[in-house]
């Protein structure tokens, strides 16, 4: 997973670099999605970066992806 995540960091911070303004504003919102991922199943996280997952856990349980009690990070590891 940790191979995936830095791929695409890798090509979102690439896309940022060589795109435009639209593009730069999605890729934006990538790579800081997938940094919080990364520095999450490195043990790094910081309290954002917590409160950003718990979020989208609740999004997720709420919507039925998810049962209740369960993380999608769980899922990754």
């Amino acid at each position: 997973m940790l191979n995936f995540i830095e791929d695409k960091i890798n090509h979102y911070a690439n896309v940022i670099l060589t795109g435009g303004d639209k593009r730069d504003s999605h890729a934006l919102g990538e790579l800081a999605f997938y940094m919080v991922i990364r520095r999450i199943l490195k043990g790094e996280q910081t309290i954002q970066d917590v409160g950003m997952v718990d979020a989208i856990n609740d999004v997720l349980q709420e919507g039925g992806v998810i049962d209740e009690g369960k993380t999608f990070i769980e899922r990754l590891k």
